[in-house]
C-alpha cells in the first residue's frame, strides 16, 4: 500500500499526522464529516421514496448519451418463455405418450365385435360378451319396431328378427353400425359367438 492510500485510511479513521499530503487529508476528511452527519441523523441530503418516473429519465438520459449497453430482454421473461417452451413440450410428450399407450391397449385387445361372415343366411358375429351384445341388438331393433326375440344354443347366443320391407332407416343404420349386413328377404337370423370359440 502507498503512502498516499495510508494517509487517506489515517485521515478517514480520525488519526491526523504532520506527513500526510494536504488534498489527501482534506478529502479523507471531507469524507469522515458526512459520514459522521449521516449517523447522527443530520445527512446534508435525505433521501426520498423511489421514484420511477425519475429512475426512468435518468435510464433514458443515459442510454441516450450511450452510457449504457443495448438493453437485453429481462431475465424474468426469457425465463417464462423458456419455462412456457419446456412446460409445452413436456405437456406434448404426454398427450403422445397416452395416445400411443390407448393405440397399443387397443390393438392388444380383440375387438368388442366383428363380423365373420353370412353362411346360409345366418349372421355370424364375435363378441367379447356375446350375452350383452345379443340384449343391445335386441333392445335397438325392438326400440325401432322389429318383431325380435333372442335364444341360446349350444353356448351359442342368437337373434331372429323379421325386418319389415322395406327395411326403414333407422333399421338400416343399427344393421351398419354393427355391420350386419341387410338381408334381402328381411329374415334376419344372428349367431354371436366368443373370440376364443372355433
Amino acid at each position: 500500500m502507498s503512502d498516499d492510500d495510508m494517509a487517506w485510511l489515517n485521515a478517514l479513521a480520525g488519526r491526523t499526522g504532520g506527513e500526510q499530503s494536504g488534498a489527501i487529508t482534506q478529502e479523507a476528511l471531507a469524507l469522515r464529516e458526512l459520514i459522521s452527519a449521516q449517523e447522527s441523523g443530520n445527512a446534508l441530503e435525505t433521501i426520498t421514496e423511489t421514484d420511477i418516473a425519475r429512475e426512468n429519465e435518468l435510464i433514458a438520459r443515459a442510454a441516450a448519451e450511450g452510457l449504457l449497453p443495448a438493453r437485453p430482454a429481462p431475465m424474468v421473461a426469457t425465463w417464462r418463455r423458456q419455462f412456457s417452451a419446456q412446460r409445452f413440450g413436456f405437456a406434448a410428450a404426454g398427450v403422445l405418450i397416452v395416445a400411443v399407450g390407448v393405440g397399443l391397449l387397443r390393438s392388444m385387445q380383440p375387438p368388442a365385435e366383428s363380423f365373420r361372415g353370412a353362411e346360409n343366411g345366418t349372421v355370424r358375429l364375435e363378441a367379447r360378451d356375446p350375452r350383452a351384445l345379443k340384449r343391445q341388438l335386441i333392445g335397438e331393433l325392438s326400440k325401432a319396431g322389429v318383431a325380435v326375440s333372442g335364444y341360446e344354443r349350444l353356448g351359442t347366443q342368437g337373434i331372429d328378427a323379421d325386418l319389415p320391407q322395406p327395411v326403414p332407416a333407422p333399421v338400416r343404420a343399427i344393421l351398419e353400425r354393427h355391420h350386419i349386413p341387410v338381408p334381402s328377404d328381411g329374415a334376419l337370423v344372428i349367431e354371436i359367438d366368443s373370440p376364443s370359440k372355433p
